[in-house]
């Protein structure tokens, strides 16, 4: 099992960028990897994010 950096932007008026890893099989597509990096971000704020146009990026994976 590897690990995926994803860069995570949301923009509010402050425009709102996070950083995060998440566990990945190596033949995950991009799109399970960005849900479950926004998923984990989720969790992480306390169950709720900000409004707001949101884009993914991922940086780097490993296997």
């Amino acid at each position: 099992m590897g690990k995926a950096i994803v860069k995570l932007n949301i923009a509010t008026y402050a425009y709102e960028e996070y950083v995060v890893q998440v566990p990945c099989e190596e033949d995950d597509v991009e799109e399970i990897i960005i849900a479950k990096a926004w998923k984990l971000l989720k969790e992480q704020e306390g169950g709720s994010l900000p409004y707001g146009h949101r884009t993914a990026e991922i940086i780097k994976r490993t296997e």
